[in-house]
């Protein structure tokens, strides 16, 4: 079995194909020799690595079948070398690919030689086809090869980016990817102390339209769409920011309406740089208000219409509407990234600037008409403004 794994994989790494030229115009073009032995390699590597258990098994029987072979000669010296080599094997836990492969330079020594006598051979059929720039071409490439200028090539990771619209699935795999390729959570939490826990959502980078088509019932002028890109993934505040999260950091408690799960409010943009800053000198920072475009984005989660559950809401979807109160957090179900109460409860205040020195809030509040709970209206007052429907949430650059 090893013996056999061994020849298959030395095969496929080894056995260049002959290159042939197909001229078909501009619609195909073949991979040079040296795209050929790189991409071989790293398949081969790739395989070693995927199956290390398996050529761990088939190491042991290679071992065995030694010994058996060098006890039935009655070779005790053989057999004593061996036991040695298998005893040094498993003792150090080596790896089973490095033993198929017992000198990788030799291993590319082999496959550069290969992909030596395959270069040479194009060029003399490109010097006999008469394609002399061809032919210079890789002869260039030849030069490189002899002076050990080619590598294996390990692929990056394709960047995980979302363009709207996207589903709730396509957001749940983007989320779970990112993630694993960061090393990081989906769902971050940080400890402020006394119990109280700050937390947070990943969220993918992404494209999307901003603002609403003229259609959209309860538009207002200053929502003109236009497409905005997201370069970088970011952490959001998987609810709004609480009071109890507030007199945590801050030691007390400006909210007209009590309760430790209720959003902290009557609190002003510049309140709000005050806790951040707070924040940031307690724990290992980076936090700050979302720009507007973050928000939208964040808030729409790959979806169009002019709520994320689509284009009419609710009583049972968020608390927005003439009379009621606040609400404790992620008492409504979540959009697709994992946020709540993205729509109403209270207003969120957003870094951005309007005009003048007015800052602006999105996603709408209890006490206000269903339109203004709408993915893309805003609202701004001056960075002094309190009251006991603003209030909002942070982001954390990843």
């Amino acid at each position: 079995m090893a013996h056999k794994l061994f020849s298959l994989v030395m095969m496929l790494v080894l056995a260049l194909p002959v290159v042939i030229f197909a001229f078909a115009g501009d619609e195909y073009k073949a991979p040079t020799p040296a795209e050929v032995m790189q991409n071989q390699i790293a398949d081969a590597i790739k395989i070693y690595g995927e199956k290390k258990e398996m050529f761990r098994k088939d190491v042991l029987d290679l071992f065995e079948r030694k010994e058996k072979f060098a006890r039935d000669k009655g070779d005790l010296k053989t057999l004593n070398q061996i036991k040695k080599e298998k005893d040094a094997f498993f003792e150090n836990g080596k790896d089973p690919t490095l033993f198929f492969v017992t000198d990788q330079k030799r291993f590319l020594e082999l496959a550069k030689l290969d992909l030596i006598k395959a270069y040479e051979k194009t060029i003399k059929d490109c010097l006999k086809m008469k394609l002399d720039v061809e032919a210079e071409g890789f002869s260039k490439d030849l030069e490189e090869i002899k002076a050990g200028k080619v590598k294996a090539v390990v692929k990056k990771a394709k960047p995980i980016f979302l363009e709207a619209p996207f589903s709730a699935e396509a957001a749940k795999t983007a989320q779970m990817e990112l993630a694993k390729s960061l090393n990081k959570p989906i769902e971050a939490m940080i400890d402020l102390g006394k119990g109280v826990k700050l937390e947070m959502v990943l969220i993918p980078a992404g494209k999307f339209m901003m603002g609403s088509p003229a259609s959209e019932v309860g538009r207002k002028d200053n929502e003109a769409q236009h497409e905005v890109t997201l370069t970088k993934p970011f952490y959001m505040g998987k609810y709004e920011v609480t009071q109890e999260q507030w007199q945590a950091v801050m030691g007390n408690n400006p909210s007209q309406i009590k309760g430790a799960r209720l959003p902290v409010t009557n609190v002003s943009w510049n309140d709000c740089q005050d806790f951040i800053k707070k924040l940031n000198a307690k724990t290992n920072g980076g936090y700050r208000l979302p720009t507007e475009a973050e928000w939208e984005y964040a808030c729409r989660a790959g979806t169009t219409t002019a709520y994320s559950y689509g284009d009419n809401i609710t009583k049972s979807d968020a608390n927005y509407g003439p009379g009621g109160k606040s609400v404790a957090v992620g008492g409504y179900k979540p959009n697709a990234f994992g946020l709540f109460d993205m729509h109403g409860n209270v207003w969120e205040w957003c870094e951005d600037f309007k005009t003048g020195t007015n800052h602006i809030l999105r996603g709408g509040s209890f006490g206000f008409k269903e339109s203004t709970a709408r993915s893309s209206h805003q609202g701004n007052y001056i960075p002094t403004y309190q009251d006991v429907f603003g209030g909002f949430r942070l982001v954390r650059i990843s």
